[in-house]
């Protein structure tokens, strides 16, 4: 939804516009208000009459998004362990994961768009697998075991997964994070993991931590702003379809069957659909043909 439209939701002060102000918060945490924008929202904050939308904090976090207050967003450095303290490379799928459950909210700092929360996620996994590359094979005394490798490669999958890496997207291959993952850590060296780093163009859609104080929403107003855009649409097509009440369209036929085909999931779903549409529209115009003679003869 535009800027503009959250803004006209908000003003209205009706039953939606707490959900347009969620967003709000979420677009200038992503820096994306202009100045006329935030001077407009600093207004609505100070209205009296809106209060009860800016309640619960949502309010004093806008402002702090608009002002640039708070503790600043750390770099992803800053939350690694010092490489040379991960010296077990049987574990340290494990450590991997403890550590993400530990610096998960500081990595997705709600502040930053949701593919650089995405990138950070990758950052953070990407130190923890190249220490583990280096043991696996460039370890300088003794590389580890084939059997101990494909136990700690295990442990990195269950962290990956448990951390929500399926929720991340590669836009160049259309892989999910779980795959990328399992794709760095299977690099012979820390050079071609390095390279394998360098072609990725992660995106996310990452759920907040409900119990995060500083989260712009919760999972459950989230969940109702996604409801706020498809009641729109569905208004917007109930209005298009009241328009043509009463006209009766050469193609309307069609138009319906290709609806239902539209609820088909599967390609041989929508293959068996395919073949019900030209059975039906056949078995139609041989009864069009039927009724025409009986109706000739009468």
């Amino acid at each position: 939804m535009a800027v503009t439209d959250l803004l006209r939701t908000v003003r209205s002060g009706g039953p939606q516009a707490r959900v347009a102000a969620t967003s709000l918060l979420d677009t200038a945490r992503a820096g994306g208000l202009r100045p006329n924008e935030a001077a407009e929202v600093k207004q609505l904050i100070a209205e009296p009459a809106l209060q009860d939308v800016f309640r619960d904090g949502l309010g004093a976090s806008l402002k702090d998004a608009l002002t640039g207050g708070g503790a600043p967003v750390r770099d992803v450095k800053a939350l690694l362990p010092n490489p040379k303290s991960l010296t077990d490379g049987k574990t340290l799928g494990q450590r991997f994961g403890a550590d993400l459950t530990l610096m998960k909210q500081q990595l997705e700092d709600p502040r930053v768009p949701k593919d650089e929360q995405a990138e950070r996620l990758m950052a953070f996994f990407g130190a923890y697998a190249e220490r583990f590359v280096e043991l696996a094979h460039d370890a300088p005394v003794t590389p580890m075991r084939p059997e101990e490798q494909a136990k700690a490669l295990k442990q990195f999958e269950k962290a990956l997964t448990d951390g929500g890496f399926k929720e991340l997207v590669d836009r160049n291959t259309g892989r999910d994070g779980v795959v990328v993952g399992k794709a760095l850590l299977d690099s012979k060296s820390v050079d071609e993991l390095r390279t394998k780093q360098k072609d990725l163009a992660l995106e996310g859609s990452l759920k907040r931590d409900p119990t995060n104080p500083n989260a712009a929403t919760s999972i459950a107003v989230s969940a109702a702003h996604e409801k706020l855009l498809k009641q729109q649409k569905e208004d917007e097509e109930n209005a298009h379809r009241k328009g043509r009440r009463g006209k009766l369209g050469n193609n309307m036929l069609w138009n319906a069957l290709h609806l239902f085909r539209e609820g088909a999931e599967t390609p041989d779903e929508k293959e068996a659909l395919n073949k019900l549409i030209v059975t039906a529209g056949l078995l139609l115009v041989f009864f069009a043909i039927i009724l025409t003679v009986l109706l000739m003869t009468i």
